[in-house]
Parts: structure tokens; C-alpha cells; sequence
């Protein structure tokens, strides 16, 4: 399963028993909380959506790539849209409470056993966000993001538990503020990991060092003058080779070899779903990758 759906089904649990939580106490920090909780799960959904739409096969020539960038697109203009809403709501509630305090809060003993459960599920979130980048070195936005995500919800859950347990309404009134702060990081950082599908960016640098690796080490393989990769998706990578060849290589190996290189590279990077090769003749200059050392990339 992916990560970004892993993501998900934290972020709705979570949300279930904070809204719990909150039919057991009024707390303004904790409806902060729950406000950021939607705003994850419309994000990390369009997230999944995009993903899902990626996988399915298209024939159509006007989107060659599917409609999967087209939900980056919505996404992005959702989640400024809605997640600004929520965060307005949240901090305006927030201020409006500070300033005329509703009265202390009520002893909410199952709301506290609500919050915290929510609270280990956020810190499980973080936890395999960050395990996961750790020991696969993914670096790309998805797990990034997860991390991100898991971090902030973790805090903001936290600061609810806090007020609710201090019964202390100046510190739910301020935690509540705090929490809008971090539902507007948050929306940031959703909406971020759109902007960099949507502007074209290239895979992590350990990926592309990959391609390099397994290219190179087909036989036949001179150099490689260029490589040029795209993420359509957070799952989907297009990559353009210009690959030289040995000159006794005739027009018949060169199909063969197109094929072993596309299945050398998709093997090594699984995420690559495209790949355009255009071979050419040996040239006099100087290798271009094959002598370039790793840390220069």
C-alpha cells in the first residue's frame, strides 16, 4: 500500500475520534485539530485520486499521460481554497474565544481517552513516514510529505490533549490558535507536493543515479550523452535517453538493446512507466556520464 494511503486512513481515524472526543468536550483547541484533520484527509484523497486515475491506460492522443495531472490541478486549487477557509474559521474562532472566554471546560474522561488514541495513531503516522525514509531513502514528496504531515498532526493533536486535560481555557483558547497555525502549515505542505508534480520536477537524485548505473553496465553501451526524466505523478516517471553506441552494433541489435535498457531501467527504478531512447553514433568528445563521478550529479 502506498504511503500516501496509509496517510489517509490514519488521518480519518483520527479524525472519527476527535470528532468523538469533541461531543464529549467543547474544546477550542480540539476543533482546531479537527478542522486540520479534513483539510489532510481532502488533500491526501485528491492525492489518491490523481494516483489511481495514473494507473488506468488511456488512448486518448489530447491526454497521453491521462487525467491524473488534471486532479493535481483541481487539488491544488482546493486545497487553497478550502484548507484558507478552514483556517480562517479556526483562528478566527480561536481569537473570538480568547478574547470572550466561554467558561472552563468540563472533566471529559472519555474525550481524553479519545484524543489519545488519536494521538498514538499520529505518532504512528510520523513514525512509518519516517522508517520509511530511513531505510528505503526515499526522498521523494510523497514520503516528505508523509512526514511532514505526521509531525505537524502529532503536535497539534498534542496541544488538544493538553487543554483538555488542564481544563484551563486560556490554554485551550491559545492551544487553539497554535493549531491554526499548524492546519495552514499543513495546507502549505499538501499543496506544495502538488505545485512540484504540476511544474514538472525530476525524480530523486538516487533514482536518476540508478538509470546511470544499470544503462551503463549493458553491453554495447558507450555513454550517455543526455538523460532527461519527468514525474508526471508521485508514481509515474517518464525518461528520455541519448545513448551511444558501440559502432559494430547493426540496425537489428539496436532494437533488442532498446528493449534491455527499458527493462534494465524499469527494474532498478519501478516507478519509471515511460521510456524514449534515441540512439546515436559514437562521437570523439569525452564520455559524458560514464567517467562523471556520483557526488558530482
Amino acid at each position: 500500500m502506498h504511503n500516501i494511503a496509509i496517510g489517509f486512513i490514519l488521518n480519518l481515524a483520527t479524525l472519527v475520534l476527535k470528532v468523538f472526543a469533541y461531543r464529549d468536550v467543547a474544546s477550542t483547541a480540539l476543533f482546531a485539530d479537527i478542522l486540520n484533520d479534513i483539510t489532510d484527509c481532502i488533500g491526501l484523497f485528491l492525492l489518491i485520486l490523481g494516483l489511481y486515475l495514473s494507473r488506468k491506460k488511456t488512448n486518448n492522443i489530447l491526454y497521453p499521460f491521462g487525467l491524473s495531472r488534471a486532479m493535481y490541478v483541481f487539488g491544488l486549487i482546493s486545497m487553497s481554497i478550502f484548507g484558507g477557509v478552514l483556517f480562517t474559521i479556526s483562528f478566527t474562532a480561536s481569537l473570538t474565544d480568547l478574547r470572550y472566554p466561554p467558561g472552563p471546560l468540563d472533566t471529559a474522561t472519555y474525550g481524553i481517552a479519545f484524543v489519545l488514541s488519536a494521538l498514538v495513531i499520529n505518532g504512528l503516522n510520523f513514525a512509518l513516514g519516517l522508517y520509511s525514509y530511513l531505510t528505503a531513502r526515499k526522498a521523494d514528496p510523497a514520503t516528505v510529505g508523509m512526514i511532514v504531515d505526521g509531525s505537524t498532526d502529532f503536535l497539534a493533536t498534542f496541544l488538544a490533549l493538553i487543554a483538555i486535560v488542564s481544563l484551563n481555557d486560556l490554554i485551550d483558547d491559545i492551544g487553539g490558535i497554535v493549531v491554526s497555525v499548524i492546519l495552514l502549515i499543513s495546507v502549505v505542505s499538501v499543496s506544495y507536493r502538488y505545485f512540484l508534480i504540476l511544474i514538472g520536477r525530476a525524480p530523486p537524485k538516487h533514482e536518476l543515479i540508478k538509470i546511470l548505473n544499470v544503462v551503463l553496465a549493458i553491453p554495447g553501451i558507450v555513454d550517455i550523452n543526455e538523460l532527461k526524466a519527468l514525474m508526471i505523478t508521485e508514481d509515474e516517471y517518464l525518461v528520455i535517453l541519448e545513448v551511444e553506441a558501440n559502432e559494430d552494433v547493426d540496425v537489428g541489435d539496436l532494437e533488442e538493446m532498446s528493449q534491455k535498457i527499458e527493462q534494465a531501467i524499469k527494474r532498478a527504478v519501478p516507478k519509471v512507466k515511460h521510456v524514449v531512447i534515441e540512439f546515436v553514433p559514437r562521437r570523439k568528445e569525452p564520455p559524458t556520464y560514464r567517467k562523471l563521478r556520483i557526488r558530482d550529479l
